[in-house]
Order: C-alpha cells, then sequence, then structure tokens
C-alpha cells in the first residue's frame, strides 16, 4: 500500500480551504482547525482570536462579505519539522471581471495530532498594492 506523504496531506488541506474562501464559503476554510487554533489577521480580526469556537464565529460572521474569486498563490513553502509543519504565501485575489480584490500573505502552522494535520496557528495580512 502507498503511503501519502504529510507534505502532499497538508498541500492538499490547504488547496481545499482556499478553494472554500474563494468560493465565498467561509465555513469551509478552517475546517482541519484544531481545537486550540489561534488566528490573527490584521483587518477584520484586530485582536488574536482563541480557541475553535472562537474561530468558528468569528468565520460564521464574515458570510457573505467575501465575494467569489479567483485566486493565484505565490512564494508558497512549506517547512516540515518532524510533526510540526508552516506553510507561507502571498494571496492574490482576482474578482471574476479580472480586477484585484486583495493581496494578503499568510502563515499556516499544522500539528500532526493522531492521524490528522490540524491547523494549530493561522495569520493573515492584507498587503498595499504597488
Amino acid at each position: 500500500m502507498k503511503q501519502i506523504k504529510p507534505e502532499n496531506t497538508i498541500l492538499s488541506q490547504i488547496q481545499h480551504e482556499l478553494e472554500c474562501w474563494s468560493k465565498g464559503d467561509t465555513k469551509g476554510y478552517g475546517k482541519s482547525a484544531s481545537d486550540d487554533i489561534t488566528y490573527f489577521h490584521n483587518v477584520p480580526a484586530k485582536a488574536r482570536i482563541d480557541g475553535i469556537q472562537a474561530f468558528r464565529k468569528f468565520m460564521t460572521a464574515l458570510k457573505g462579505q467575501i465575494p467569489p474569486h479567483r485566486y493565484k498563490i505565490v512564494n508558497p513553502k512549506l517547512q516540515m519539522y518532524g510533526d510540526v509543519a508552516i506553510y507561507s504565501l502571498e494571496y492574490h485575489a482576482l474578482l471574476p471581471n479580472g480586477n484585484p480584490l486583495a493581496l494578503g500573505r499568510g502563515t499556516c502552522v499544522y500539528h500532526h495530532s493522531g492521524k490528522n494535520w490540524k491547523m494549530v496557528h493561522n495569520h493573515w495580512s492584507m498587503l498595499e498594492e504597488d
């Protein structure tokens, strides 16, 4: 039986969650979040969000505020340290008409727990366009 590399599992999870986000599905983003997740975002969440209940409440409040869009991942990097993985990226979003929606940088930290990789920390910063 062929084993799936942890890197592929994590990248697949991230791709799925970003696809949810790009469709405006804020509940689908963070499906892999751990019970003790911490979350930062410099625009809608001015303070750190602690724990799965607060994270879900925050994501539910964003429903309808994220327009459907296309996105491109720029300069991604996945670093593996045993049962911890750090994924960093730039997120370039475009509206269906081609107008830019947002430029952002994100860092997602995952921990291998049991059979699953869980997101334990997520940090997003929106960037100014040059």
